[in-house]
């Protein structure tokens, strides 16, 4: 007798193992969106994943390291870059071989390779370093001391100190690996973070120099990685921030779009909807990881938030326990009368959702995309309720939905939450939901 099981979905490492074992799938990998694979890393967990990464083109992984070595601990602080994670993405790396490693270097941006070598080495010239060393006296046995405590490597007129001991054989194969093949790179990289580090040596405010220097690179890398994240949608905390305080102070006026909202939508690449590839292979892999448990990203790419907006839409998930929500209404019209502007409300609630998710936080932790979205649409209820009483009814909400874009009548509603005004029950019930 057949008996039934339970079905199970297959494990991240069972699905890795399934992969590097079928030939299309291992083509298909390549074709994944960015923030799939990066998710699909996770998930396994980066240290078994070396096969997978190994597989992966470099334009792949410099978007998943966009998202993997930036980090914050709060809402709406700009992201501080992890030198320590990457190091581990270079022990991996290393897996598939040096001249591997090395063709990776070669293939990502300058600025974020010097970045990297910068925070994982200190470079000094010996000759710069030999002088502050014998005028500190009998410091300068000290000194020497301490600096011949840490693993260090000499490159020309170079020396290479390791700033994390543990990391260091990876950054020094890596490096001498990049001086067989490329020395003038090298040499280009190592010019740089000398300069970074120069001071470091002086007695007299040098600390003060490289920490300054060492913070300008870090947001001029910084600075390339939100435009990259700017066309696909996302929003830096440092806007997110801005645009909640313009909201909530109730400044600019109120019947135009704000400078930071028309900023987003200009700079949004025309090409940011990541489109699924047309290989028989990439769409089995596509199907194989919708199997994976928790397979999708905890903070989802706004053209996920905004195709999750469309799909609650038509689901009419929008609608309140206690009924259907004005902008529901608003929006089933408008999605009948002018389908172009409806979807372009919808691509404004992708937007505010992940205005929240970069910039607000609620009980002390960033919102869970679901609930996100769940807020930035009461919001816009909230504001919608408020134009059309303003209104006294003249026009209804499709109407006025069509003209008014939904930056605007958020902008309105968290004026709201953030008035104390009474006997308003729509107002409390979102406020309870903002936890404002």
């Amino acid at each position: 007798m057949t008996k039934l099981q339970r079905y199970e979905p297959p494990s991240p490492v069972r699905l890795l193992q399934h992969i590097v074992e079928d030939p299309a799938l291992v083509a298909a990998v390549r074709e994944l969106p960015a923030p799939v694979l990066g998710t699909l890393i996770d998930r396994i967990g980066l240290e078994d994943a070396g096969e997978l990464v190994a597989l992966a083109s470099t334009e792949q992984l410099a978007r998943v390291f966009d998202e993997d070595l930036w980090t914050s601990e709060r809402a709406g602080e700009d992201p501080r870059f992890d030198p320590a994670r990457f190091a581990t993405w270079l022990e991996i790396m290393l897996e598939a071989g040096e001249a591997a490693v090395v063709q990776r270097i070669c293939e990502l941006p300058l600025d974020f390779v010097i970045l990297c070598v910068q925070r994982l080495v200190l470079v000094i010239d010996v000759d710069a370093l030999a002088a502050p060393v014998s005028e500190a006296g009998d410091d300068g046995d000290l000194i020497e001391k301490a600096l011949d405590s840490c693993p260090y490597e000499e490159w020309e007129e170079f020396r290479l100190i390791a700033r994390d001991a543990t990391v260091w054989d990876a950054i020094l194969t890596t490096l001498l690996a990049l001086d067989r093949e490329h020395h003038d790179l090298l040499r280009q990289i190592l010019e740089r973070c000398c300069l970074l580090s120069s001071e470091y040596i002086a007695d007299n405010g040098g600390l003060y120099e490289v920490l300054t220097s060492d913070e300008m690179l870090e947001g001029d890398v910084r600075a390339d990685r939100d435009d990259r994240r700017a066309a696909q949608g996302y929003v830096a905390p440092s806007d997110a921030r801005a645009f909640l305080e313009l909201a909530r102070a109730g400044q600019g006026a109120e019947a135009e779009r704000d400078p930071i909202t028309r900023a987003y939508f200009r700079e949004l690449s025309p090409r940011y909807h990541e489109p699924a590839s047309g290989s028989a292979g990439a769409s089995r892999l596509l199907r194989l990881l919708e199997k994976v448990e928790s397979a999708e990203p905890d903070v989802p790419a706004a053209p996920r938030l905004a195709a999750r907006a469309r799909k609650r839409a038509r689901g009419q998930e929008l609608a309140t326990r206690g009924g259907q929500r004005v902008l529901d209404a608003a929006l089933a019209e408008l999605r009948e009368q002018h389908p172009a502007e409806y979807a372009r409300r919808l691509e404004e609630i992708g937007y505010l959702a992940n205005v929240l998710i970069s910039g607000r936080e609620q009980r002390g932790r960033r919102l869970r995309p679901v609930d996100a979205l769940e807020v930035a649409v009461a919001t816009c209820d909230l504001g919608l309720r408020e134009a059309l009483a303003a209104g006294a009814g003249v026009e209804g909400g499709a109407l006025l939905l069509r003209r008014t874009p939904l930056d605007q009548l958020f902008r309105s509603g968290w004026r709201l939450l953030h008035t104390e005004r009474d006997g308003e029950s729509e107002l409390d019930r979102v406020k309870a939901l903002v936890g404002v």
